[in-house]
């Protein structure tokens, strides 16, 4: 007994071979490729101490205890270790050393 729905439907849509199908899942992944990055803007070793700074006061305000904390502590320390290379590193290539 045949199923007039089922038969309409395969008549409509296409029958493709393996290979095609792996061409038409391989070409779909391609596309991805021309995804932009969602942050393209670089965010300066200052602004992340700022941003950091801005964070601890939020919790302290929110009273977390110290050891919650100590990761958005040691990432302002490392941010502000960062900013303050990078200014040396400058100082230096203006005097040339």
């Amino acid at each position: 007994m045949s199923n007039p729905e089922a038969d309409d439907s395969l008549a409509r849509n296409e029958i493709l071979t393996d290979n095609e199908i792996i061409r038409t899942v391989t070409a779909e992944d391609d596309d991805d490729d021309d995804v932009t990055p969602l942050n393209p803007v670089k965010i300066s070793h200052s602004e992340a101490v700022a941003a950091l700074n801005t964070s601890l006061q939020w919790a302290e305000e929110q009273n977390f205890e110290a050891h919650e904390n100590m990761p958005l502590r040691r990432l302002r320390d490392r941010a502000f270790e960062l900013k303050i290379g990078t200014t040396a590193q400058k100082i230096t290539d203006f005097f040339g050393h």
